[in-house]
C-alpha cells in the first residue's frame, strides 16, 4: 500500500524538479498527469506521467476543467516560477492544498519586501537605498557609490546592473524597471565578497538548513557586467561559519512566514575580509541547480518530496533531522559549461566522458546540436550542467579536468564557444 494511493497529482510543465516529483509520487500509489503544450517527445515529464494532455500550462479554465474531471487531489509544478504560480493559483481556484499562499510567496519574491522581512527576523543585508518606481531628485545625492541596480520581481539576473556613477545608474534604471512586473526597483549598497546559496526546509512549521554552496561566477563579456554561475560547489568552505553567526536568524526568518511546509533558498555575500553576511534575495521554491539530485544520496531523501506531500496528503512526514550541510564530508556540486552566442554546430567527447567520470551523476544539456545560444549576460548561458558528488574536493578537481579534458563544443563555423570552469578555483579565489 503506497501513501498516495487513489490519489491524483496534477503537474504542469517539464522543467527542473517535475520529473522528479512524479517518479516520487507513482512510487507511493498516485496517478500523475503532465499538462502542458509541447508534445511527449519534447516534454520529458509526460514521457514519465500515467497520463498527459495538450493544455498551456497558462490555461487556468481548461486545467480546471481537468482537476474537476480527473478528481485531482493536488498540483504542482517544478522549479518554474510561472508554472508554480499558476499551480498556486489553481490550486485556489480548486480548493485544493498549496505549499504556500500567494502573500507567502510575494513576501519572499519580491526583493523590497524580502528586505524589511530579514530586517524584522536580524538576518544581515545589503544596505538598502531607494525602492519605487520613481527616484526624487533630492534622493539622488544619497546615493553612495558603487550601487547595484534590480527590479524588485524579476530572476535569473535579469535587469542587474552595477552602477559606479549617477550617470551609469541613470541610464540603466529604465531597463531594468522594464523587467519588473511592477515596473519597480531597487537600489541597494554593492557589497564585495563571494556569492553563496542556502536552502532550508520547512516542515511543520519548523526549518531547517539543508545545505550551502560557493558561487564560482563568470563573465562572458567584457564591461561592467553581470556575472553568472560556471559552478556551485558544497558544502561551502564557510559553511561552518555561516551555522555559527547566520543560520538561527534564517530559521527564525522562514518560520516568520507561518508556512506548514515549504523549501526557501537564500542568496547572499560573504565578505571574507571583515567575516560579514550579506543575504540580498530569495525564493519559495528550490533553486535552480537543484541540489536535491545530490543530497538525496547523502540523506536518503529528497527534499521536494515535501512539496508533493504537502499537495497529496496536506501534510509531510519529512524528518528535519536528516538534514547534513556539512554532507558527512563528501564534496558535491553543478559545474557547468557556459556557452558564447552563436549556433551549436557539434558537441563531441561528452557522453563518452560522463560514462566513466566516477563523480557524474547525471547531466542535461539545454541546447543541442543546431540550437542556437542567446547572447545575454544571465542564467540562459548555462549549456551543459553536470551533477557531481565527489569524495572531497581533490576528486572534484580531476573529475573537473578529466570531462574539461575529453568535451568539445564548437560553433557552426568550427570555433570553440563555451567556457568552462577551472578546477584549480576548488582551492583558490571565488
Amino acid at each position: 500500500m503506497g501513501k498516495f494511493d487513489n490519489k491524483t497529482l496534477l503537474v504542469l510543465g517539464s522543467n527542473v524538479g517535475a520529473v522528479d516529483m512524479i517518479c516520487y509520487a507513482r512510487e507511493n500509489g498516485a496517478k500523475v498527469i503532465v499538462a502542458d503544450y509541447y508534445p511527449p517527445e519534447r516534454s520529458e515529464a509526460k514521457r514519465y506521467a500515467d497520463r498527459h494532455v495538450l493544455v498551456s500550462t497558462a490555461d487556468i479554465q481548461a486545467l480546471k476543467e481537468i482537476v474537476e474531471k480527473e478528481n485531482v487531489n493536488g498540483v504542482l509544478a517544478g522549479i518554474s516560477e510561472f508554472n508554480l504560480l499558476k499551480a498556486m493559483e489553481l490550486s485556489k481556484l480548486c480548493g485544493l492544498p498549496f505549499y504556500c499562499t500567494r502573500e507567502q510567496w510575494d513576501m519572499v519574491e519580491s526583493k523590497d519586501c524580502f528586505r524589511q522581512l530579514c530586517i524584522e527576523s536580524g538576518v544581515p543585508c545589503p544596505k538598502t537605498y531607494f525602492t519605487g518606481t520613481e527616484i526624487p531628485e533630492d534622493a539622488w545625492n544619497t546615493f553612495t557609490y558603487p550601487l547595484v541596480l534590480k527590479p524588485v520581481d524579476a530572476s535569473a539576473s535579469s535587469g542587474v546592473f552595477i552602477c559606479h556613477t549617477e550617470e551609469e545608474l541613470r541610464k540603466h534604471i529604465p531597463e531594468s524597471a522594464k523587467k519588473s512586473s511592477r515596473k519597480t526597483i531597487i537600489i541597494e549598497s554593492f557589497v564585495q565578497g563571494s556569492e553563496f546559496t542556502a536552502h532550508y526546509t520547512i516542515c511543520d512549521g519548523k526549518a531547517a538548513l539543508a545545505c550551502i554552496d560557493n558561487r564560482y561566477p563568470i563573465a562572458l563579456h567584457e564591461g561592467n557586467v553581470t556575472t553568472i554561475p560556471i559552478a556551485r560547489i558544497y558544502p561551502s568552505v564557510f559553511a561552518e561559519n555561516y551555522i555559527e553567526k547566520v543560520n538561527a536568524s534564517v530559521i527564525q526568518m522562514c518560520e516568520r512566514l507561518g508556512m506548514q511546509d515549504g523549501i526557501l533558498f537564500i542568496q547572499g555575500i560573504h565578505n571574507p575580509e571583515n567575516g560579514e553576511y550579506n543575504i540580498f534575495e530569495a525564493g519559495l521554491r528550490c533553486a535552480g541547480e537543484a541540489p536535491y539530485r545530490f543530497l538525496k544520496e547523502i540523506t536518503g531523501r529528497n527534499f521536494i518530496q515535501i512539496l508533493v506531500d504537502h499537495a497529496l496528503l496536506g501534510s509531510s512526514d519529512y524528518d528535519l533531522t536528516i538534514e547534513k550541510p556539512l554532507l558527512n564530508g563528501k564534496c558535491c556540486g553543478i559545474v557547468s559549461y557556459a556557452a558564447h552566442h552563436g549556433t551549436v554546430g557539434s558537441i563531441d567527447g561528452l557522453e563518452e566522458a560522463v560514462s566513466v567520470c566516477r563523480g557524474v551523476l547525471g547531466y542535461e544539456n539545454r541546447y543541442p546540436v543546431s540550437r542556437e545560444v542567446p547572447d545575454t549576460d544571465t542564467l540562459r548561458q548555462l549549456m551543459i550542467r553536470f551533477i557531481m558528488l565527489c569524495e572531497g574536493r581533490q576528486q572534484m578537481a580531476e573529475d573537473i579536468k578529466m570531462l574539461n579534458d575529453h568535451i568539445h563544443v564548437r560553433n557552426t563555423d568550427g570555433n570553440d564557444m563555451i567556457e568552462k570552469f577551472d578546477p584549480k578555483r576548488l582551492f583558490g579565489e571565488f
